[in-house]
């Protein structure tokens, strides 16, 4: 995601006041937190571009990639941007577990914290 479509989000996030459920204020903060942690990273810069040799490709060289021409080349692979459980997907959750919505609901958080925790 490029930065000028996170700060898109981070905008519309932040100028949604509508919305009054403490479950959906809990996932818009936990969003609008993930964003400006995104964008307090410095973008990757490339290191290479692949270019062609006689064969018009590097595919001999590197085998086991899909590698094109053109291809952007950086030390280490961008880092994705983490994306948590939707409350449809913790609604269903919920629905195929025997605890109350509220225990269901804090076990998620809980672990997506630690997951992330771990994960970034």
């Amino acid at each position: 995601m490029t930065q000028e479509a996170l700060r898109m989000a981070l905008e519309a996030l932040e100028n949604h006041t509508a919305i009054k459920h403490p479950q959906q204020i809990h996932y818009r903060d936990k969003a609008i937190t993930a964003i400006k942690e995104a964008l307090a990273q410095p973008e990757q810069e490339p290191v290479a571009v692949v270019d062609a040799n006689d064969d018009g490709y590097w595919a001999d060289i590197l085998p086991d990639r899909n590698v094109k021409v053109g291809q952007l080349l950086y030390t280490h692979p961008p880092q994705r941007t983490w994306v948590g459980l939707t409350d449809d997907e913790i609604a269903q959750g919920w629905k195929e577990s025997w605890v109350t919505e509220q225990a269901f609901q804090s076990a998620v958080w809980w672990a997506e914290e630690k997951l992330k925790e771990k994960n970034t």
